[in-house]
């Protein structure tokens, strides 16, 4: 999926910042120079089914699993393997931004995203940030907004 093409047929604002290779949030930060609670991570979990859920949180917080299972009602939810998570939104993990997924999976934002007026997500590749609205989020992904955070320890 070519996510400037996505969001430009969606009329979204929208920034890249260019980086060196990520996987995960705090090397990001790191490369980037931004401040870890300005970027929101994309997580994909899939439940026994093998259907997806993405959750959306700060990247200085971690996922409560157990919240997610109980705010999108599924029974058992692991994340999911870089090859399932690729397969679903269509980009590689380290890099999944929270809309223009491959396959309609449903979305569930955290409440601290949703009360920021934007956040630097994955920008499609492992090599970017992209600074996004929080409305044209839950505008695009239809989120769902829940309390699904929890202290990174």
């Amino acid at each position: 999926m070519n996510l400037t093409a996505y969001l430009k047929a969606n009329h979204a604002e929208f920034e890249y910042i260019e980086k060196a290779s990520t996987h995960h949030a705090d090397e990001a930060s790191r490369e980037s120079g931004l401040p870890l609670h300005q970027i929101a991570k994309t997580i994909v979990f899939t439940d026994d089914d093998s259907k997806g859920v993405v959750g959306v949180v700060r990247a200085d917080r971690m996922i409560g699993r157990h919240k997610l299972e109980t705010c999108s009602g599924a029974r058992r939810l692991k994340v999911a393997s870089d090859e399932m998570a690729e397969k679903l939104t269509g980009f590689p993990t380290g890099g999944i931004p929270p809309v223009g997924h491959r396959k309609r999976v449903p979305v569930y934002v955290d409440r601290e995203v949703s009360a920021m007026e934007q956040v630097w997500c994955g920008g499609g590749t492992r090599t970017r940030l992209i600074r996004l609205k929080t409305a044209d989020i839950l505008r695009l992904s239809a989120a769902h907004i829940c309390d699904i955070a929890t202290d990174q320890d």
